[in-house]
């Protein structure tokens, strides 16, 4: 308890230092400057949206007879387009479930499909859905005032690294629309992810080199491991009912998304213990080579366990509403797991050994990469 409280006032001090230079002060003038300015884009912006928005003044809501379903009967405002300024009347059917509609609200928006006469005159309209955006941009505005706050420059960076991976992945999408090959271009765009990721953030340094190294090693035998498998089993055991309803075979996409999936728990591991390794040495130069190694494998042994267990929540976590709605339609728990959630397993093991596989590869890198700087002081 008393190293909480002199990290506490480490950290108090830490402030007010900034504080008195003025720096921080500045920072977050700017970012108070940055927010106002999107929070008042993002609350208006309908003008930008070529579909027709409308904004929810009153709601009222009633049973439809011999139903478990619920009428809304809901008065809208509309706010861009040539109708700007008028007000419509909607209907809106609510089931039990929800599980294909919505419930609204006033002060909600909608966007609408209109139908007009040859008078210009509007003679019907329809909900399409919600306008989700303002909440989506609120969330991210959280969190990329919170990076800024406690990473600065370097979360900054790491921004930038985001987006740039976004526009990257829209470019994946967009070139196997055009017939490109999707394993081929995944591949590509899987060795860019890790240069814009590794490199922004951490610099053009041993360190980083290590972690590209290990990163691509550790991928691409994960990967290999991965169609060996496939090839020697024929694909046996493998259920591909949830692609069902692509109309190009779903092998390759597959291996594309075991690919970027495994690419990220790997990067993660990577960065780490490169940068481990690398700190260790800093704070004892002198430190034996056999010692050091240890050191990192006990690091790498603690993020095994917890990667692992990230793996298997962020893959199954997108499947409870499915896996819900099969046992309430009582399939066994065995073939839910067997059939329906045999590609998630798949993703589990193959991102797993990915892991397991990359602890030693980014050691055995760093150790040669660093050696006249670290630990070839002691071997």
């Amino acid at each position: 308890m008393q190293k909480v409280f002199l990290i506490i006032h480490r950290l108090k001090e830490i402030v007010n230092k900034q504080f008195r230079s003025g720096k921080l002060t500045y920072i977050f003038g700017m970012l108070l400057i940055v927010l106002l300015a999107c929070l008042c884009l993002i609350s208006n912006n309908e003008s930008c949206y070529q579909k027709t928005v409308a904004k929810i003044t009153s709601v009222t809501e009633e049973t439809i007879p011999n139903t478990q379903n619920n009428r809304q009967t809901i008065q809208a405002i509309i706010m861009n387009g040539k109708y700007m300024g008028k007000e419509i009347k909607l209907e809106n059917t609510i089931s039990n479930s929800q599980a294909l509609d919505s419930r609204y609200n006033v002060n909600d928006e909608l966007f609408i499909n209109l139908q007009d006469d040859k008078n210009k005159q509007i003679i019907s309209s329809e909900i399409i859905g919600f306008k989700r955006d303002n909440y989506i941009a609120y969330v991210a505005l959280i969190f990329a005032v919170l990076i800024l706050l406690i990473a600065q420059a370097k979360g900054l960076r790491s921004l930038l690294t985001l987006i740039m991976n976004i526009i990257i992945a829209s470019i994946i999408l967009q070139l196997y629309l055009h017939g490109y090959n999707l394993i081929v271009i995944a591949s590509i765009a899987s060795f860019l992810f890790i240069l814009t990721s590794l490199i922004i953030v951490s610099g053009i340094n041993k360190k980083t080199l290590s972690a590209i190294l290990s990163t691509i090693v550790g991928t691409l035998i994960s990967i290999l491991l991965t169609i060996i498998i496939f090839k020697i089993t024929d694909s046996n055991g493998i259920h591909y009912e949830e692609m069902e309803f692509l109309t190009t075979p779903p092998e390759p996409i597959f291996i594309s998304e075991i690919l970027l999936g495994t690419l990220g728990a790997i990067m993660d591991i990577a960065i780490t213990i490169s940068s481990s390794i690398e700190e260790i040495y800093k704070k004892n130069p002198f430190i034996e080579k056999k010692l050091l190694l240890n050191s990192a494998m006990e690091i790498g042994k603690d993020i095994m366990g917890t990667m692992t267990n990230t793996l298997v929540l962020a893959y199954f976590s997108g499947s409870i509403p499915m896996i819900l709605l099969w046992l309430k339609n009582d399939y066994p728990f065995s073939e839910i797991i067997n059939i329906n959630l045999s590609l998630e397993i798949i993703r589990i093991l193959t991102g797993s050994i990915g892991i397991v596989i990359s602890i030693p590869i980014t050691i055995y890198i760093s150790s040669i990469l660093l050696k006249k700087q670290t630990i070839g002081l002691s071997s």
